[in-house]
């Protein structure tokens, strides 16, 4: 360097001296802007070369099969008169239209409404009463187990013949024990038989 330009140039670094803190934090802001606008930019406003078609059946949109249904077609430009296609008539199609509440902050309430449970009928089963027993036995009672004397029985068999007639079973073997009421009409032999005395 020329000694003019050193002493042109130091005059210009001293100036700028107090702005040399101010210096790096700028530059790295403006590399930061720039980059975030970069980020942010929208290819949109790139302009693109616009293509030619390479023949007049590119400019027509292809048409895909669609199954059962008509479709409605935009008239395309063309040199050739337009012709319009009525539609076949359908069936009506019936649509089922559901309405959607507004969205709001709580959830809907939910009710619940109790089901009534059905059980089967239960067959009915008709049982016949239980006889009505019997307190006392009585000395026709004994006469009629005993066929009025002609008939002999042990006593577990006397007891099960008065059960029959609708007496208890303590209330029979009470009446043919050795110590009861009819004991003096009774006759007891040792083998366990009992007898009606005539």
């Amino acid at each position: 360097m020329d000694n003019k330009n050193v002493k042109q140039t130091v005059p210009l670094l001293v100036a700028l001296a107090p702005l040399a803190p101010f210096i790096p934090p700028l530059l790295i802001g403006g590399v930061i802007i720039c980059g975030i606008a970069w980020l942010l930019s929208d290819d949109k406003t790139k302009t693109k070369p616009e293509t030619l078609p390479a023949s007049p059946e590119a400019e027509r949109p292809k048409l895909l099969p669609i199954a059962s249904a008509t479709v409605a077609r935009a008239p395309v430009a063309s040199t050739q008169p337009a012709v319009t296609i009525a539609p076949k008539p359908r069936a009506p199609v019936s649509v089922l239209l559901v309405h959607k509440p507004a969205v709001s902050a709580a959830p809907p309430a939910r009710v619940s409404v109790p089901l009534p449970v059905i059980q089967p009928a239960k067959p009915v089963v008709q049982t016949p009463p239980p006889p009505i027993k019997k307190k006392f036995v009585t000395r026709e009672d004994l006469a009629t187990i005993f066929q009025h004397g002609a008939r002999a029985l042990n006593r577990t068999t006397a007891v099960d013949a008065l059960k029959k007639l609708g007496f208890g079973k303590t209330a029979a073997y009470s009446a043919l024990s050795t110590g009861g009421r009819f004991a003096f009409w009774l006759q007891f032999a040792p083998d366990g038989i009992i007898t009606l005395r005539k």
